[in-house]
């Protein structure tokens, strides 16, 4: 195979993901007409694999891509993204009923293992601190109600009022405001737009803001619900749900999460099934005979890899189009590249004519 682009001479990169074909950080294929490309990344040209070294390599994109959780696909196109960033087309029909799913499981496995170590270490660093309080006479009930009574209600209320957004009420940015804040989140709940698009959060009670009289101040007047509207629903989500699975998850507590969406079959149907439960950030449902109070972690650690997916797969949906486009310029080419006899004649010198 070579390594070049045909049209335009560049180099078109190495994938580790493809055994047999590590040409390419984009590699189209079509496994039912038996064609193999790899896209140029300057000109974005598809590059025809010579017929001799496909089948094999059909085979194992195949595998591959279904394999992938990050992908998202069309009727005729699809496109996945591989562990090492390879980007990975294929062409033909959808494959049907089948969630898209990711890697995300991994980040929170990494999460919970730093936020036990996070806790060693805190809990080392205490030790450490009552051992030379003893040693200097101050004695250990003092050194652990200071930090009971002190340090830990300061950093806790310092946490729980970090603001996740902020919704001006008279559209200027020094006016009216009501903020999201980090303490509000267990009774932050799911719910569906009036015209059941999207998602919206609704949060019972914030407090309102006004200016003061000293200008750069604020004031506090009432409690009013808010909503965060379904345009920005997913981004606050998103920021939200790492601060409610901040300790992460085990390594069975992801594979039930992957169940449950599994069983939803897509990550959008899994956060609209949410928006119709009322499902609280926590996981905790008010539906039927659930206790909003409970939380339900596996719900919860759901719910955050159903943005995750979600929010990848509207950025591979970008590329669709375009694909699209540029695989039926391909597909010409390749048709008639792959009719063309293996051994062509070479072509004889110019002949002149000396009877004329």
């Amino acid at each position: 195979m070579y390594r070049g682009c045909v049209f335009c001479s560049a180099d078109l990169g190495a994938n580790e993901s493809i055994e047999r074909f590590p040409v390419g950080r984009s590699v189209a294929f079509d496994g039912a007409r038996g064609r193999l490309w790899a896209v140029c990344p300057r000109c974005a040209r598809w590059n025809l694999a010579p017929v001799e070294e496909r089948w094999e390599v059909l085979e194992d994109a195949e595998r591959l891509f279904r394999g992938t959780r990050t992908r998202v696909q069309r009727e005729n196109v699809g496109v996945a993204k591989l562990r090492d960033g390879t980007r990975l087309i294929r062409i033909g029909d959808a494959l049907s009923g089948e969630l898209a799913a990711w890697r995300y499981g991994g980040q929170l496995i990494d999460r919970k293992r730093r936020y036990l170590l996070t806790g060693v270490g805190v809990g080392l660093a205490g030790a450490a601190a009552v051992a030379g309080a003893m040693t200097a006479g101050v004695g250990m009930f003092a050194t652990w109600a200071a930090y009971r009574w002190v340090v830990e209600p300061l950093w806790r209320g310092y946490r729980d009022n970090e603001v996740l957004y902020t919704l001006p009420l008279d559209g200027r940015a020094g006016g009216a405001r009501l903020h999201l804040r980090r303490k509000h989140l267990p009774w932050t709940r799911l719910q569906q737009p009036e015209d059941g698009r999207g998602v919206e959060l609704y949060v019972p009670q914030v407090t309102q803001e006004v200016p003061g009289r000293v200008p750069g101040t604020w004031r506090e007047v009432d409690l009013r619900p808010l909503v965060v509207p379904s345009a920005v629903a997913p981004m606050v989500m998103g920021r939200a749900m790492v601060a409610v699975n901040a300790r992460g998850a085990r390594r069975g507590e992801v594979e039930l999460a992957l169940r449950l969406l599994e069983h939803a079959r897509t990550a959008d149907a899994y956060l609209d099934l949410a928006a119709r439960q009322r499902l609280r950030l926590h996981g905790g449902s008010e539906r039927g005979d659930n206790d909003p109070s409970v939380r339900n972690p596996i719900a919860a650690l759901a719910l955050e890899m159903a943005l995750h997916e979600e929010t990848e797969r509207r950025a591979l949906d970008g590329e669709l189009e375009a694909l699209e486009e540029m695989w039926r310029q391909a597909e010409e080419i390749a048709a008639i590249a792959d009719r063309l006899p293996d051994d062509l004649p070479a072509a004889g010198p110019p002949r002149i004519d000396l009877a004329r």
